[in-house]
């Protein structure tokens, strides 16, 4: 993908191409670094590229308490408002930029497209703005030298999707298009797949995963507190076991949530279903199935925070497709009085404070009436997610409220690692899109 942005790719290829070596786990002293690692080393550590000691100090932070991800899980209902007039605008530059995302057929859904802006890249569109603050409102607190600006930025794409009912409407293309799943994401991790490519069984994950909500639509998303296996876990048995621990939470526009960009999540539908809710209100100059059909789209904006690293895959937006886009924008600096930003940030954000209106839930095994399971393809091998709580209960705790912490007691959710799949088959790989 060629554009004239100016991409920091090349920043990145001298340090990935290094040695690569993980942080050991005895590192000694968090203020001076091994004399192992020289300055070329492309240093890993439990999954993330590892961050830089703080200012004077120069080598990789291998021991230690990291700055970074903060929380485990975080979200706020309320972090972003849209000026009316570009709520709209802005949802058709989602769905723009998503028709514009291709794969090519024999790759798995993990390595769909998805974009990339530098760390010190101006934005060209709103879109761009808005992934490029979603990064600094996650790396502002980093001392000086804990971040490499030119080796960091915001990987980022859009998801436009139907639910069930919706879905059944939509023509054969339409469905087509939508990669006829209707809301359903199957589990996944977000990694540079690209890298994995080069180096299997190694899985290099963002420091901070986000979602962006635009429409009060669709299933919610659920984090679980699973982390990616190792690359010595060459059988991934890490994987297997039971979950103790998630986040659900539903769509609600101007929502943001982040969370430890190594930790297994999707949208399982079929399990945790939409809120039921009044859609929120559309331009009424629409005609009625065109205005039904975008009531139940799920619309967000999927930004991951890479800091150290930059994935392999991931360029800068197109300039013919940014050209396309109708949310006015205008960068940092620029004079002109009228203008108006798309959207601001809550005053009151607070990124080391969670939404307090978490609502806590424990779901428990059944013992003769277990929801059913989903096979997905996880690190290359077939998992399947048991789901041994009944589906009732399971539905019940998605509609307790519109961020729940699910607490799974033992045997309620688990994980079950078959057999490998080679790149080529007609199963698909966990989705990169939440």
């Amino acid at each position: 993908m060629q554009s004239t942005a100016q991409s920091n790719k090349s920043a990145d290829e001298a340090p990935t191409n290094a040695p690569i070596r993980n942080a050991p786990d005895d590192a000694s002293n968090p203020q001076l670094p091994s004399r192992e690692h020289s300055t070329n080393d492309f240093v890993i550590r439990e999954g993330f590229p590892a961050l830089r000691l703080p200012h004077p100090q120069t080598g990789p932070w291998i021991d230690g308490d990291e700055p970074i991800p903060r929380q485990t899980f975080w979200a706020d209902a309320h972090a972003l408002c849209w000026a009316p007039a570009h709520l709209e605008s802005f949802r058709d530059d989602c769905r723009t930029v998503f028709s514009a995302r291709t794969r090519d057929d024999d790759q798995a859904y993990s390595a769909g497209v998805t974009y990339f802006c530098p760390s010190q890249m101006p934005p060209r569109c709103a879109l761009e703005a808005l992934a490029l603050d979603i990064f600094r409102k996650h790396t502002e607190h980093l001392e000086n030298g804990v971040m490499v600006s030119e080796q960091s930025g915001a990987e980022w794409w859009t998801l436009v999707l139907d639910d069930d009912d919706s879905a059944r409407n939509q023509t054969t293309e339409q469905k087509e298009e939508a990669d006829d799943e209707g809301d359903e994401v199957g589990l996944h991790f977000d990694a540079d797949y690209g890298l994995e490519d080069q180096a299997p069984n190694l899985l290099l994950h963002p420091r901070v995963a986000t979602v962006t909500y635009l429409t009060d639509s669709g299933a919610p998303t659920v984090v679980l507190n699973q982390r990616s296996p190792p690359p010595n876990d060459i059988e991934k048995k890490s994987l297997a076991g039971d979950i103790d621990q998630g986040w659900l939470s539903h769509p609600k526009c101007g929502k943001h949530i982040a969370f430890d960009g190594r930790l297994l999540h999707g949208a399982p539908a079929t399990f945790f279903p939409e809120l039921l809710r009044t859609p929120s209100p559309l331009p009424g100059n629409e005609p009625p199935t065109k205005k039904a059909k975008r009531a139940h789209q799920r619309i967000t904006v999927l930004v991951n925070v890479w800091v150290n690293h930059c994935p392999l895959d991931a360029e800068p937006l197109d300039d013919d497709v940014c050209q396309q886009l109708k949310t006015p924008w205008e960068g940092r600096g620029k004079t002109d009085s009228d203008f108006r930003p798309p959207f601001v940030w809550n005053e009151k954000l607070d990124l080391a404070m969670s939404d307090n209106k978490t609502v806590p839930v424990t779901v428990k095994p059944s013992l003769n009436d277990a929801a059913g399971e989903e096979e997905v393809v996880i690190c290359n091998r077939l998992v399947t997610a048991h789901y041994n709580a009944s589906m009732e209960d399971l539905h019940a705790a998605s509609q307790r409220a519109g961020l729940v912490a699910l607490t799974f007691n033992q045997g309620a959710l688990s994980l079950r690692v078959g057999e490998e799949v080679h790149s080529g088959t007609e199963e698909e790989q966990g989705s990169s899109e939440d």
